[in-house]
């Protein structure tokens, strides 16, 4: 398994786990070091100095891909996408402004720089006050990006030339979407700022310079829900989207809520979403969808995880041992283990079915805001791992009897 992340400290870093080395096979090995490593220092003279622990995890391999130590230049918005050469990249928004493209093995390909993100601001909103901007959501293809600001400021650009759409939707925008199959169709919303969809490619705007508010419809607008048994408005907060089909031209999607609702929109059928289930005890923040089954992931800001069924609304199983809150959610290929990454600086592995129990964990020391799965890295099967530690055992006597015969040529000479 590898995993590409981004944490607040500016480093995207790649982790290989090892998925035949369970978590308490490593931790009964950490603790056997740990245990070998005091008996020995107790065995120490005075004057001689203590070894420097091992506090490697067994299974676990862990590189930094890009990036220096540097708060300014912390990880808002991760993806990945194919790039013109055929090679998978990393596209990093910034908290400088920057949309950085980064190859698996560190080379810089691009960056775009957003000297807007330098102003101060001091704007009052729903009650709130937005200090800077913010990246809330980015899309990538090999050609362009599509990235979204707290400001409601949409940004199509493309990576070979300057000339960019540049779209200004309301204020306060939590999040933005970009869909899987279609990447210029994306779907956005935030406080009091119902969910849209939108096609930056169609959309037509108003003839000024910057960023011009759109002239034509969205393909969707939501509608409020229905007002309360008090007769009073419900509050609008949209966290998180999810395109759960893959028809882009009439989606289907689902929403996560501030105000602990998980809903779905038919964009077929009505504004108003067509499922509205009050799911969890606190604001949920992020929400993942399978690609395999009709299953829904999500997670709020008191470091819960959860899994549930989009058939019928009912959690199917809750993913424990988790410190902080949840920044980011990452699904399997096969959709049988979910990575979960947030404050507490680890990246944890559960299993989808059956207990939900931890597989593997790693500690990347920072603080993480992202965290991606490569696909493209398979996991070997046991059979596979037996064939290949006989392989190496066989070229590992190939190597000795070799040698042994050097020597005995070399002597016989003498």
């Amino acid at each position: 398994m590898r995993f590409y992340t981004g944490d607040e400290s500016g480093l995207i870093k790649g982790i290989d786990i090892d998925a035949n080395v369970s978590l308490l096979e490593a931790q009964a090995r950490a603790a056997k070091r740990t245990k070998a490593a005091a008996k020995a220092k107790a065995t120490l003279k005075p004057t001689e100095q203590a070894p420097k622990p091992d506090t490697s995890i067994d299974g676990v391999n862990m590189w930094t891909v890009d990036g220096s130590v540097s708060r300014e230049r912390s990880i808002q918005q991760l993806c990945a996408t194919l790039w013109s050469s055929g090679d998978r990249v990393l596209v990093a928004g910034r908290q400088n402004g920057n949309i950085d493209v980064v190859g698996y093995d560190g080379q810089q390909l691009y960056t775009y720089a957003n000297s807007e993100f330098s102003e101060k601001l001091s704007i009052k909103h729903n009650g709130r006050l937005i200090a800077g901007r913010q990246y809330v959501g980015l899309g990538a293809t090999d050609s362009q990006f599509l990235a979204c600001t707290n400001m409601g400021e949409i940004r199509y650009q493309s990576f070979a030339t300057d000339e960019a759409t540049l779209m200004k939707l309301p204020l306060d925008a939590f999040r933005m979407r970009t869909h899987r199959q279609r990447p210029s169709v994306f779907a956005v919303g935030g406080r009091e700022h119902e969910l849209s969809v939108w096609d930056a490619e169609t959309v037509k705007l108003e003839p000024q310079s910057g960023y011009a508010k759109p002239q034509s419809a969205p393909i969707f607008k939501a509608k409020n829900v229905p007002n309360d048994f008090l007769n009073l408005r419900v509050p609008v907060w949209v966290t998180d989207m999810q395109f759960t089909s893959d028809d882009a031209t009439h989606p289907t999607i689902a929403v996560s809520t501030g105000h602990k609702q998980i809903r779905l929109y038919d964009t077929r059928a009505q504004q108003r979403p067509v499922q509205d289930w009050e799911i969890s005890k606190h604001p949920i923040l992020h929400l993942l969808a399978s690609h395999v089954r009709p299953e829904l992931f999500f997670a709020d800001n008191m470091g819960n995880a959860h899994q549930m069924d989009m058939r019928t609304g009912l959690l199917t199983g809750t993913f424990k041992g988790i410190s902080g809150a949840v920044k980011s959610l990452a699904l399997s290929e096969d959709g049988s283990k979910l990575a979960v990454a947030g404050l507490d600086r680890f990246v944890r592995v559960f299993e989808t079915e059956g207990m939900r129990q931890p597989l593997h964990r790693a500690y990347v020391k920072q603080r993480v805001s992202q965290v991606l799965w490569d696909w493209d890295q398979k996991d070997l099967s046991t059979e596979q791992l037996e064939e290949q530690e006989a392989e190496d055992i066989w070229e590992s006597m190939d190597k000795a009897a070799l040698k042994k015969s050097t020597k005995r040529k070399a002597a016989a000479a003498s």
